[in-house]
């Protein structure tokens, strides 16, 4: 029945089938049953083995498929395969035997909704937007009417061609240096990274053209490959990228350092028409000419200006001496005056000032007056100072010691210690005291004591 699995047995045998006989009559089965088919559904578990074979599951919501894609068919895929991603694949299946498995085989993959090619570019665009190959800031001017221009593209190609006749023809002393490169299949990405590479090591272009004709975006894939994108971001020497046509864009048209929409446009930015840059050279030397001779003109009028401005030199001479005898004359006359005020000073200083026998006079009597002054102030601050001393002898002889002992008190020191005995517990039988009177000192030793 159509859409079933007949699995041609036979009769079973006397004895149990052993396990790899029935996995191998299984993925026998299956194999003549069931052929190439196609497959949807959604990558989970992605990932590549150090032997570049890919095993990935396909799933859906209601069952699931272990799939591998080895490396010689993995090696076709443009795009990355992510988990997440809905793809069409195709394959056959079968069971994997050492474990006895069900195995799906994948030979072709494509993303589901969206070309592969398309996916591809996508995501590589993605990739080095992100590491910043695309920056306006990394771009660099292309040089105006360079002497050597690299050309990268196919040899014998209609767009080499194309270039060619236009810039010689603009041109005709151009010097050219073509390093041939296929530009279309899988060898293409390769060998324009490499033409690249050789026009830098040469070094003699000022600028490299990297194109071709138009074509389908199969066609133009070579430059939306990783290596050619990397050649041209690494190259020392600026790049125009010319591929396809206008409306057709690659990875080497972001990373480029200008684009050009197709080689024949390349060829007409890079290089001027000769006779045009003539005529404009011609245009600007009589726009200079005319400028110069502006210039020239209105310095010459300036000069005129100056010269009427100018005054001959013995005349100039002449006002000078008169102006310097006027200034000696002015000068005589102020010294002349000077000289007669300060006579004038002098004489009123002379009647101001006295002589030396008055004021030696006059210097006696003022220190004979400051002598009685400190004489009368020295007496009065003694005589003050004589009675408070007073004052303070007769409080301090109040109070001294020996006043009480006139009056018939006295001091008792224990010898023992040279302490006052105030009190009578202080002092035991035997100790000796010293007694001092208001005259004299009497020693005793104590008998008793009450207390």
């Amino acid at each position: 029945m159509a859409g079933q699995l007949d699995f041609p047995l036979g009769h079973a045998p006397s004895g149990a089938l052993r396990v790899s006989q029935l996995v191998r009559a299984i993925r026998e089965t299956l194999e003549l049953t069931m052929g190439d088919c196609w497959v949807v559904g959604e990558v989970s578990n992605a990932r590549l083995a150090p032997s570049n074979h890919f095993y990935f599951t396909l799933k859906d919501s209601d069952g699931a498929i272990n799939v591998v894609m080895f490396r010689s068919a993995h090696r076709r895929v443009r795009f990355r395969v992510t988990d997440g991603m809905e793809v069409v694949v195709r394959g056959r299946v079968s069971v994997y035997e050492p474990r006895g498995t069900l195995q799906f085989y994948a030979e072709e993959l494509e993303p589901r909704g969206v070309g592969a090619l398309q996916l591809a570019f996508t995501q590589l665009k993605e990739r080095l937007a992100q590491a910043g190959l695309f920056d306006q800031s990394r771009k660099r001017p292309i040089p105006f009417m360079p002497r050597t221009i690299g050309i990268v593209t196919a040899f014998g190609g209609a767009g080499l061609g194309d270039m060619l006749t236009i810039m010689l023809g603009r041109f005709p002393n151009l010097h050219v240096i073509i390093r041939p490169a296929r530009v279309q299949g899988d060898a293409a990405a390769g060998e324009i990274a490499m033409a690249i590479g050789d026009l830098n090591r040469d070094g003699r272009a000022q600028v490299i053209i990297v194109g071709r004709g138009g074509g389908s975006l199969e066609d133009l894939w070579a430059f939306n490959e990783e290596r050619v994108a990397r050649a041209i971001a690494a190259s020392a020497i600026p790049i125009i990228s010319a591929v396809g046509h206008e409306i057709d864009y690659t990875i080497a048209d972001f990373v480029a350092d200008l684009r050009a929409p197709t080689p024949t446009a390349a060829a007409q930015m890079v290089v001027p028409i000769l006779d045009e840059v003539r005529a404009r050279m011609d245009d600007l030397s009589v726009r200079l000419a005319v400028a110069i001779g502006n210039a020239i003109d209105t310095e010459r009028l300036r000069l005129d200006q100056m010269t009427a401005r100018l005054r001959h030199p013995a005349g100039m001479l002449r006002d000078i001496r008169q102006r310097l005898d006027e200034a000696a004359t002015g000068l005589g006359d102020a010294a002349a005056h000077g000289l007669a005020d300060a006579r004038t000073n002098v004489r009123a200083l002379g009647l101001r000032l006295r002589g030396p026998a008055a004021m030696v006079r006059e210097s006696r009597r003022a220190i004979a007056r400051l002598g009685d002054t400190l004489t009368a102030s020295g007496i009065d601050v003694i005589d003050k100072r004589r009675r408070a001393l007073g004052a303070l002898a007769t409080r301090l002889d109040s109070l001294s010691p020996l006043r009480v002992l006139e009056r018939g008190y006295a001091v008792v020191v224990a010898v023992r210690d040279g302490r006052a005995v105030i009190d009578a517990t202080t002092v035991a039988p035997g100790d000796d005291l010293d007694i001092r009177l208001s005259r004299g000192r009497v020693f005793a030793r104590a008998t008793r004591r009450e207390i």
